[in-house]
C-alpha cells in the first residue's frame, strides 16, 4: 500500500512508504536482539537463525561455498591444469568494466601462482567492440597461437565466437555471471550460477566472484601453493561486487566484509597509489584475531563512489587495459602515473555525463508527455558515457531509459530500469531486432541497427504499456521504520552500523521522525545548496531538552518554504559529524514535509 503520510505543502514527487511492521511472533523469537534490529532484519527478509547468523557473523571458512559445486568447474580446472602443464597459450578474455578488469587480474594472478607462463590478456575496446566474446577478436587470437580462451564476466551469449574458436582448434571456458539465453555456447566448460541444473547455492556473485571461485578451485589443485593465499584476491572481489551493484547478502556480504579488510592492507601497488591519489587513508582499526573480518575505515561508499568510478573510467574515455595495468603493475612510478591519469579522466567523465544529462532533460522538458520508457540518443554522446546518463535519467524520472550513441547506422546503448520492469525480459522479446544484448533485470546493453530502431522502440513501449501502471512510474521512498526523538541515540547508531557494509538488497536504513519543531534553520554551501536545521527534543521524561541537528544535502530550495516554529516530518539516515576530536550524532535528511 502506498500513501502520503499527510498532504504536502509544497511540490513533491516522492511517495513515502513505511515498510510493514515485523510480526510479534518474529520479535519474540529472537529476544537477544532489540526491536529496532529485528525490524531491520525483517525488512531485509532475514527471518531465520541461520540467515541472521550469517549476516551478523560472517565467517570465511563457513560461509563460502565449495567452488566445485559449480556445474562445469571440474572440467574447467582439469582443462586449465592441462594447459599449464603443457605450457599452452592461455588467453584471459575479460570484460572492460570494473568487474571484468578485476576478474581478469584475479585469474591472471592465480594462473601465475600455479605456474602458467604462456599467458596473454585480451580486453575488448568498449567504444569499438562493445561487451562480449567477439568473432573478430577470436580470429585474431587464433592467429596469435591461442590454444585456450577463458572468458570472464562475459561470453555466455558468445555463440558465433565460440564456434569460430572451436573450428580453429581453440578450447573455450566461459566463466560468467550474466543470465544465459535458452541455449549455451559450445564451450569446453561453462561456469555460470544461472545456467540450467547448476547447483551452486548462491546465484548472485559478481563476475569477479565467479573468477574468484575459479581461482580458488585452481589454487586448491596447484602444487606448492600456500593455503589461504587466495584471500589476497578479496580486495578486487569486494571492489567488483560493489561496482557491479550486486546484492550484499549471503556469500557476497562475506566476500565484501573480508575484502574491505584486505583492501585496507592491499599488496597491490596500483590500489595503494589510487587511494593516495584520491586522499584515502585506509586503516585497520581492529585486525582479525579469530578469523573474523578485520575492521577498517573503508566502506561500500568508498568503493562505489570513489574507487570504482576511476577503474571504470579507463574503458569509458581510454581503454580498460589502463585500469588492468594499474592492478597488475609492480612499479610504484607506473602506478603513480596511472592513478593520476585515471583521476583526471574521472573529472572529465563527470563533466561529460552532466552535459549529456542536461541535453536529455531539455528534450524531455519540451515534451507534452513523457512515455513510459525514455529513448534518447545522439551521435555526439560517447558510448562509454551513455550508461551513466541512463542511470541519472532513470533516477530522476523513475522510468526505464535507453540512452544510446548513434553512429555508423547503429545504436549502441545502455538500459537502466525500475524495480517493476525487468528490462532483460522485455528486450529478450525483441531479440530478432538486435545485433547483440546482455545484462541484468535492472541494467542491460544492446546494439540495434538504426533501421530497426523505431520498430524496436514501438515493441518495447507496447510491452511497457501492458506491464507498467501509472503508479509504477511514481518514485517511492521506502522507509524502514518510524523512530521517536528519544531514539536518536549513539546506541541505535551503533546497532545500525552492524548492518554495514550497505549496498544492493541491504541499503542503509532510512527512518521517519514526525512533528519536529524547527528552532533554527539556514542554507549553506555554494548558492545555498544545502539546508541545516536544528531542533530541541525532550530527554529524561521531558525534564531536559537536547539539541538535535540535521543536514539536508541538496535540499537548500526547501529551506525557502520553511521558517522557525514550523513542524516538519523527516525521512533521514544517521550520520556522525566529527570535528576537533568530538563526535556529534546528526540526521542526514533524505526528504522532508510539513507536518499535518
Amino acid at each position: 500500500m502506498i500513501w502520503r503520510l499527510h498532504p504536502p505543502k509544497f511540490s513533491e514527487r516522492k511517495f513515502w512508504r513505511l515498510k510493514p511492521k515485523a510480526p510479534e511472533d518474529f520479535i519474540k523469537q529472537f529476544p537477544e536482539y532489540s526491536p529496532l534490529v529485528l525490524q531491520l532484519l525483517y525488512n531485509r527478509g532475514l527471518k531465520t537463525q541461520p540467515q541472521i547468523d550469517e549476516f551478523f557473523n560472517s565467517d570465511y571458512e563457513q560461509d563460502l561455498h565449495d567452488p566445485f559445486l559449480f556445474k562445469g568447474m571440474k572440467k574447467a580446472v582439469s582443462r586449465i591444469l592441462k594447459a599449464v602443464k603443457k605450457q599452452e597459450k592461455i588467453i584471459v578474455y575479460g570484460d572492460y568494466d570494473a568487474d571484468g578488469v578485476c576478474s581478469s587480474a584475479i585469474l591472471m594472478d592465480a594462473l601465475q601462482k600455479i605456474g602458467a607462463q604462456n599467458l596473454a590478456i585480451y580486453i575488448p575496446d568498449r567504444n569499438k567492440e562493445g561487451h562480449g566474446l567477439h568473432l573478430k577478436a577470436v580470429k585474431n587470437l587464433a592467429k596469435q597461437g591461442g590454444q585456450l580462451i577463458i572468458t570472464l564476466d562475459c561470453g555466455i551469449t558468445g555463440f558465433e565466437a565460440a564456434e569460430s574458436a572451436n573450428s580453429s582448434g581453440i578450447d573455450v571456458i566461459i566463466a560468467d555471471h550474466h543470465r544465459p539465453l535458452e541455449k549455451l555456447p559450445k564451450a569446453k566448460a561453462v561456469i555460470d550460477p544461472h545456467q540450467p541444473a547448476d547447483k551452486y547455492p548462491f546465484k548472485e556473485l559478481a563476475g569477479a566472484g565467479v573468477a574468484f571461485k575459479l581461482a580458488q578451485a585452481l589454487l586448491s589443485r596447484g602444487a606448492g601453493v600456500p593455503e589461504g593465499i587466495e584471500k589476497w584476491f578479496l580486495d578486487l572481489v569486494a571492489l567488483a561486487t560493489i561496482a557491479d551493484v550486486m546484492p550484499l547478502i549471503g556469500e557476497n556480504r562475506t566476500l565484501v566484509k573480508y575484502g574491505l579488510g584486505v583492501l585496507a592492507q592491499t599488496k597491490r601497488i596500483g590500489l595503494q597509489e589510487l587511494m593516495k591519489a584520491v586522499r584515502l587513508n585506509p586503516l585497520v582499526s581492529q585486525p582479525s584475531f579469530n578469523g573474523e573480518p578485520p575492521l577498517t575505515n573503508l566502506d561500500s561508499y568508498t568503493l562505489a563512489y570513489i574507487l570504482a568510478p576511476r577503474i571504470n573510467v579507463a574503458s569509458r574515455l581510454d581503454h580498460a587495459n589502463t585500469a588492468y595495468q594499474l592492478l597488475m603493475t609492480q612499479s610504484k612510478k607506473e602506478a603513480e602515473e596511472i592513478a593520476r591519469q585515471l583521476d583526471i579522466l574521472n573529472r572529465q567523465r563527470q563533466e561529460i555525463t552532466d552535459k549529456i544529462v542536461k541535453e536529455i532533460e531539455k528534450r524531455l522538458d519540451g515534451k507534452d508527455k513523457i512515455d513510459k520508457i525514455i529513448f534518447e540518443g545522439d551521435a555526439h554522446w560517447p558510448l562509454g558515457m551513455v550508461g551513466l546518463a541512463a542511470s541519472k535519467i532513470t533516477e530522476k524520472y523513475h522510468r526505464p531509459s535507453f540512452i544510446f550513441n548513434l553512429a555508423k547506422e547503429k545504436a549502441h546503448g545502455s538500459w537502466r530500469s525500475i524495480p517493476d520492469f525487468n528490462i532483460m525480459a522485455a528486450i529478450s522479446k525483441t531479440a530478432d531486432l538486435m545485433e547483440g544484448f546482455g545484462g541484468h533485470p535492472g541494467a542491460a546493453g544492446c546494439v540495434i541497427l538504426e533501421k530497426n530502431l523505431e520498430l524496436f522502440k514501438k515493441k518495447i513501449l507496447t510491452i511497457a504499456d501492458k506491464q507498467l501502471k501509472e503508479e509504477d512510474l511514481k518514485p517511492i521512498l521506502e522507509i524502514d521504520t518510524r523512530l521517536f526523538p528519544e531514539e536518536i541515540s549513539f546506541k541505535n547508531y551503533d546497532q545500525i552500523q552492524s548492518f554495514a557494509p550497505f549496498g544492493q538488497n541491504n541499503q542503509e536504513p532510512k527512518f521517519l521522525i514526525q512533528s519536529l519543531e524547527i528552532r533554527d534553520l539556514r542554507v549553506v554551501g555554494n548558492n545555498g545548496k544545502h539546508l541545516k536545521l536544528e531542533f530541541l527534543i525532550p530527554e529524561q521524561e521531558g525534564k531536559l531538552l537536547r539539541r538535535l541537528k540535521a543536514i539536508g544535502f541538496g535540499l537548500g530550495e526547501k529551506g525557502e518554504k520553511l521558517k522557525v516554529g514550523d513542524k516538519i516530518d523527516l525521512v533521514f539516515k544517521f550520520i556522525i559529524d566529527e570535528w576537533n576530536g568530538t563526535r556529534d550524532l546528526q540526521m542526514k535528511v533524505v526528504d522532508l514535509r510539513m507536518s499535518s
